[in-house]
């Protein structure tokens, strides 16, 4: 099989050859029925070996109706459900993101069961945890499916079958490298499996080692991107150097430099011995110097399944997998903009004394792991002929961690005398030793006895004095379900078409989520906080029928198979915010003719907030629920009405952007939240003629209308909000920002106990100095309704003697992706729109063709994403100075076509050392296209531009690889 042919359940009843027992097929609870009205893409284990992938995400990358957006991935570390792994995505994984509607809207299942959650928010599954080698095939649902499976399962299920069967010994080993930067990549894995009359086992192991790729090495050039017709972005947002800048307002990133200080110990310096700027750039540094755009990852998995007939009527069985993961993202340097004081000696009489510099002694690191384990025992009783009991109970858990260094410079623990939050510990370090307190918090500095922080020194700075300015941050999280099913099916009645089959059962399960958070960079002294637990029991009920009406045996003219199905799943939980749904589907397949299905499906699906969503206490960490303001973050055009601006960089009145002081109240929920809760239909046929018997091809057309749904502005995206909003003067997220907060309502923000005060340089300010209010929690704010096609062929002939010749291909195309960003507002089209948070384009399609002689294959593919566009005012632009400024006018991102080749052969069975051996030889991308260039201007390390959309594009590069594959 290909790795792009799609299987359609409605063609054939699924079967286990080893057991010998009608199995479930993706999309049903009913044992050997087929899934009626929706379709289904399925890769076995054998087209996975042929593929030459490493990783399941890599797999799931190949599939067009899986879109990159909505959840961080390997080659775009700070994409993801918020800016960056350092926030959401606590491990470097990889999600399901199904018709581009985001992971939250995608279901993914490993045996059908439902599995622990990944992220700090509990809102995807990674599935970066799952050894390849243990998979039996992968089946892709592409239609709602609350009505079968409950939440989440609004733009379709990924169920991952593991393997229960094997015979004997199956061994692996791959090795891969990129051509640029020369990083490598091993893997190599090897399972047994023994089986007998009445049952059987497998157990496996596999490792994965991959090495990091640095952003400089896939064409980030450091932040100047003028060469791609871009910004330099260093020289306006990166002003500090490892000799410091002096400004002659504010110090801030893209402050006005007055000065730069000489090389040296900066000691005794007066005036004369600085350097004037000219334009007021000074110093600037390169924002993607060793920083990871692909972190270094370890992955080790052990699996392992078994299963008793205990009588003719009784099985059991118990499968578990476990996986240790491991990894490291180099992240740079650290930049500190702040000012020198008069008690500090290297204090420069003359100068405002406010300063950037870059602390390049070490580069600063994020070490993540997880340990994922999955353990489910079960049961089916076969009570009579066509009926059988199943029972299932399943626990999972996601233990991750997250260590980061990050720079002191904030303090929302130790408190002074007053009552004040004390000075951070880099204040501490740059306050020096004040021989007469006349502050609370002078007399607080001088306890610590620190060690005085010089930042116009270009020398090395001591261990004590690094450890006083970079601290850590610690991070646990655990995510836990525990899930229990109870299922009967069986058939009522046999009717002229077939068996009139049901299956009814109930369904529970326990979500929880904890952890617990040690720092040093907001705080003085070591701090241990518990990340609070989140819980939320759910409970189910369920039916389902599938009624066949006619089918071979008893076929009429112009009716060769028609059959119905009706499901129908009631949910419901008293945690948290809580919920009550119930969830119908119907389906309908109808043959007029063999070989050619006419098929269609409606129902109604939904999903429930993750708990982390709804969770509203204090979490002191990046990307947790916090209230905090910056006077530098936030800028608008200096010309603009929209908002006052604060003068802390930028002239008022002048051109360029200015900034203005900004409040930020980051995750949690600003209300009760609801589930989304989504409608859709497909229609489509299938045609499999015996006249072409190696010819199949499909095509399904959906739609989809979401209602409800969850709208969070995530710190990546909210640069490309606020210049479109300064740009235009509307906002999608316009019900999000205050741009004229009443003084009543930031005060009390400011009494709130996740209030953390000040980030970044400037005064600290009142209430009624707060010139904005953004709110970054979760709501129930948007709309959604999108429509398109699936699309997939097929055809196999042989050529002559020399032989047989495959053509394949398949695609998903979208007509309309439609939001509505506030209630009762009007629609607007998103398709093929470029923004941070990730929108899908009109087109993704995959097509090939693949030639076989004896045990020699060779296959090309060509991948195609479709152009698109960054409308005016979503990125950003060069002005005639070299400048950075949004666009006022729409940009075209090009469309971008790769192209992979794999050569492989089969030795036969019988070969000797070599038999039932394979070798692949994979290039990915041969020709080393690089994705279309957009100048995102996202904030992320010192204003660090990337050059790609990382939701429809890699940054990989042509990585070729060697894999063997060998059973015995």
């Amino acid at each position: 099989m290909s790795l792009l042919a799609i299987g359609q359940a409605q063609f054939a009843y699924a079967q286990d050859d080893d057991a010998g027992q009608e199995i479930i097929v993706t999309g049903t609870n009913i044992r050997g029925a087929p899934v009626i009205g929706s379709p289904i893409q399925t890769m076995d284990a054998t087209a996975i070996a042929k593929s030459g992938r490493a990783t399941l995400a890599d797999l799931m990358r190949d599939l067009p109706v899986n879109f990159a957006g909505g959840v961080a991935n390997p080659d775009g570390n700070r994409g993801g459900q918020d800016s960056s792994s350092a926030a959401a995505n606590l491990t470097g994984g990889a999600g399901i993101n199904l018709r581009g509607l985001g992971s939250l809207s995608t279901l993914v299942l490993v045996n059908g069961r439902r599995v622990a959650l990944s992220g700090q928010f509990g809102d995807f599954v990674d599935i970066s945890n799952i050894p390849t080698n243990a998979i039996e095939r992968i089946e892709i649902l592409q239609d709602g499916a609350s009505a079968v499976y409950g939440s989440d399962a609004v733009g379709g299920v990924a169920n991952i079958v593991l393997k229960k069967r094997q015979k004997g010994f199956d061994a692996s080993g791959r090795i891969g490298a990129a051509t640029r930067g020369g990083e490598m990549e091993y893997q190599g894995g090897i399972s047994y499996g023994r089986n007998w009359n009445s049952g059987g086992f497998v157990v496996g192991y596999e490792y994965n080692r991959r090495a990091n790729v640095l952003a400089n090495d896939r064409g980030f050039k450091g932040g100047n991107l003028s060469s791609y017709g871009g910004v330099s972005w260093p020289a306006y947002t990166s002003r500090a150097g490892a000799a410091a800048n002096i400004f002659s307002g504010n110090a801030a990133y893209n402050g006005a430099v007055a000065y730069t200080v000489p090389q040296g110990d900066g000691t005794g310096l007066t005036i004369a011995d600085l350097t004037p700027t000219t334009g007021g750039i000074g110093n600037s540094f390169d924002p993607w110097n060793d920083v990871d755009i692909v972190p270094e990852m370890e992955r080790h998995s052990l699996f392992a399944a078994f299963d008793q007939g205990v009588s003719d009527s009784l099985t059991l069985r118990v499968d578990g997998r476990y996986t240790h993961r491991k990894g490291k993202y180099n992240l740079g340097y650290l930049a500190y903009y702040g000012t020198v004081p008069t008690s500090n000696p290297a204090y420069i009489s003359g100068v405002t004394n406010n300063f950037g510099v870059l602390i390049d002694d070490l580069v600063q690191e994020r070490k993540v792991k997880v340990d994922s384990l999955a353990l489910n025992a079960g049961s089916s009783w076969s009570f009579a002929p066509t009926w059988a009991m199943d029972l299932g109970v399943s626990y999972s858990q996601e233990r991750q961690n997250r260590y980061q260094t990050a720079l002191r410079d904030s303090n929302v623990i130790e408190k002074l005398s007053t009552g004040a939050s004390a000075p951070s510990s880099v204040a501490c370090s740059l306050m020096g030793t004040v021989a007469t307190p006349a502050t609370a918090a002078q007399a607080y500095c001088n306890s610590l006895g620190y060690e005085t922080w010089n930042p116009y020194s270009t020398e090395p700075l001591s261990d004590t004095l690094y450890n006083q300015l970079v601290g850590y941050e610690d991070l646990t999280f655990t995510s836990r379900v525990l899930q229990a099913t109870l299922k009967v099916d069986g058939s009522l009645i046999d009717l002229p078409g077939g068996a009139f089959k049901v299956a009814t059962g109930i369904d529970w399960r326990r979500e929880k989520i904890d952890g617990e958070l040690t720092f040093n960079y907001r705080s003085i002294d070591d701090t241990t906080v518990p990340y609070g637990a989140t819980t939320q029991n759910v409970f189910a009920a369920f039916g389902e029928l599938s009624l066949p009406l006619f089918s071979r045996r008893n076929a009429i003219r112009g009716i060769v198979n028609l059959d119905f199905s009706v499901a129908l799943r009631h949910e419901r939980s008293n945690d948290l915010s809580g919920f009550r749904t119930t969830n119908p589907k119907f389906g309908f397949r109808y043959a007029p003719v063999e070989g050619f299905n006419l098929r269609g499906s409606w129902g109604t699906s939904f999903h429930t907030p993750p708990m982390r969503y709804q969770f509203t206490g204090v979490q002191p960490v990046n990307g947790g629920n916090a209230i905090f303001y910056a006077n530098s973050f936030y800028t608008a055009p200096c010309t603009t009405t929209l908002v006052t601006l604060n003068g802390y960089s930028g002239t008022p009145g002048g051109s360029g952007n200015c900034s203005f002081t900004g409040m930020v109240v980051a995750g949690g929920t600003s209300a009760k939240l609801k589930p989304e809760k989504a409608s859709s239909w497909s229609l489509g046929f299938d045609i499999e003629s015996p006249q072409l018997p190696n010819f199949r091809a499909s095509v399904n057309y959906y739609h989809i209308k979401i209602k409800d749904r969850l709208v969070r502005i995530t710190s990546g995206s909210l640069a490309s909000i606020l210049s479109s909003y300064f740009a235009t003067g509307s906002s999608p997220y316009i019900s999000n920002l205050d741009f004229d907060p009443d003084d009543a309502v930031v005060q009390a923000l400011m009494d709130d106990p996740r209030f953390t005060g000040l980030s970044g340089p400037g005064p600290t300010r009142t209430a009624s100095q707060i010139q904005a209010i953004i709110y970054a929690t979760q709501m129930n704010l948007a709309s959604l309704r999108m429509d398109g096609f699936d699309l997939a062929a097929s055809y196999g002939f042989d050529v002559g003697g020399i032989g047989r010749l495959s053509l394949f291909g398949n695609g998903t195309i979208v007509s309309s992706y439609d939001v509505q960003s506030t209630p009762g507002g009007a629609y607007e089209s998103k398709l093929g729109v470029y923004e941070s948070t990730g929108n899908p384009v009109n087109f993704r399609g995959r097509a090939g063709v693949e030639w076989i002689s004896g045990g020699f294959s060779a296959q090309g593919t060509v991948n195609h994403t479709a152009s698109y566009k960054c409308r005016a005012g979503g990125c950003y632009v060069a002005s005639s100075t070299g400048a950075p400024t949004v666009n006022t006018q729409d940009l075209r991102i090009g469309s971008w076509n790769t192209f992979d080749l794999r050569l492989s052969y089969a030795f036969p069975d019988g070969g000797g050392v070599l038999g039932r051996t394979r070798l692949t030889l994979g290039a990915t991308n041969l020709f080393d296209k690089d994705p279309p260039f957009v100048d995102t201007g996202r904030i992320v390390s010192g204003n660090a531009a990337e050059v790609y959309d990382a939701s429809n594009a890699t940054i990989y590069g042509r990585t070729v690889s060697l894999t063997v594959n060998k059973s015995f």
